[in-house]
């Protein structure tokens, strides 16, 4: 079945799932859109290091050997529109399903059930997989609960994943240490320099002004 799967600017994770095997029935649709760019003022040091990243991330996965769609910002087959581009692409190469992974934005989560609903053919969604927690964790561990206490989840998490803990209990003793860290920083430890990282993102930043961004 072929399959076209979108893959969103904030979900670049290579050890996600979907990339464990090659499948050449299976294509992934990246898109550089003014849809993005546009609803909020964005710095452009955002804008830049999104494309950036996004472009990095379908190089290195097609040196892989998995199979892209990438719409740069200026291409002119991008239309701008996400509903627009993943209809266009999925007409264009006889796709039979339509796959993506559960947004972090509500604004994008809604407008991606919508696009789901006026699509003729089969679709499904899938977790992102960078989180600890899953969508709904939260909502159902305070299910039925009178009091939404913050530090019940936190400990529950602990547990989970034995982050931190000895058996069942806490390393240390304590499940925090909140009131140490109100204390006034003396000086030490010394706060690290940055992390640099040299990109020539000229090229970009030129597209982008192009596009009047």
């Amino acid at each position: 079945m072929k399959t076209i799967r979108l893959i969103l600017g904030d979900q670049l994770n290579q050890n996600h799932s979907w990339f464990n095997t090659i499948d050449n029935d299976v294509v992934y649709l990246m898109a550089e859109m003014r849809q993005e760019t546009d609803y909020v003022k964005h710095h452009i040091q955002k804008v830049v290091a999104f494309f950036l990243a996004m472009r990095n991330f379908k190089k290195d996965l097609s040196h892989q050997g998995h199979h892209f769609i990438y719409l740069e910002l200026n291409d002119p087959n991008n239309l701008q529109d996400l509903e627009k581009v993943i209809s266009m692409c999925i007409k264009e190469n006889d796709v039979e399903k339509f796959e993506y992974q559960l947004p972090d934005e509500y604004r994008l989560d809604q407008q991606l059930l919508q696009i789901c609903e006026s699509l003729e053919i089969k679709s499904s969604c899938v977790d992102t997989e960078h989180f600890y927690t899953t969508r709904f964790e939260l909502k159902d561990f305070y299910k039925g609960k009178k009091q939404m206490v913050m530090e019940n989840f936190y400990r529950m998490m602990r547990k989970k994943h034995q982050i931190m803990m000895i058996n069942d209990q806490p390393e240390g003793g304590k499940w925090n240490f909140d009131q140490n860290n109100r204390k006034k920083w003396t000086g030490q430890p010394a706060i690290p320099s940055e992390k640099k990282f040299n990109q020539d993102v000229l090229e970009i930043i030129q597209e982008v002004k192009k596009a009047n961004v």
